[in-house]
């Protein structure tokens, strides 16, 4: 969910007003008034917490990204986020995982009763703010899921095409140059 910043702007301002007014007229009403203001703010606050991040060296052994390794030994198109059940709180937006993580070579034990969610391009997005990390929109992963005959309490692996994140990256970088703008010398 987004931030509505003309409602925090709003909000903050008619409290930070009652405060003024209380205190330039030592009115105990104009106190009380303000005092009703961080209430009216908490409504418009932005969720800074609606997104989880994958930190391998940090999740002790409890999450894995992995890409896939071809029988011919040339690399896979697959990368592979391997965790443990209840790592991933599917109640966040977005689940972040960054490109540097990804282990190589790495052999994993097939599991018959591991149960795998698809990503698609289209639920691949960047962080606004730090380089290099992708996100994986879990609602519409829960809303896809709810035509599988599992839950999200069972699934352990995530697999996402690296041509669908490269592809991501190159719009970004190429983004400047597709906005209509040339640049003259």
């Amino acid at each position: 969910m987004k931030p509505n910043y003309f409602g925090l702007i709003a909000s903050s301002i008619l409290f930070l007003t009652f405060i003024v007014l209380s205190l330039v007229f030592q009115s105990t009403t104009y106190l009380y008034i303000a005092s009703v203001g961080p209430l009216l703010i908490v409504p418009f606050l932005p969720d800074i917490r609606s997104g989880q991040y994958i930190k391998p060296n940090q999740a002790k052994g409890a999450v894995r990204l992995i890409t896939m390794e071809n029988k011919d030994k040339s690399g896979s198109d697959f990368l592979v986020i391997l965790f443990e059940q209840g790592f991933v709180n599917w109640d966040r937006g977005q689940l972040y995982f960054n490109l540097d993580d990804v282990m190589r070579d790495v052999y994993v034990k097939p599991d018959p009763f591991a149960a795998t969610m698809t990503v698609l391009k289209y639920d691949l997005s960047l962080h606004r703010s730090k380089k290099g990390w992708v996100g994986i929109s879990l609602p519409q992963l829960q809303q896809r899921m709810s035509q599988l005959s599992y839950t999200t309490n069972e699934i352990n692996r995530i697999v996402i095409q690296l041509s669908d994140v490269n592809e991501l990256l190159q719009k970004t970088v190429s983004q400047p140059a597709a906005a209509g703008r040339s640049v003259g010398a």
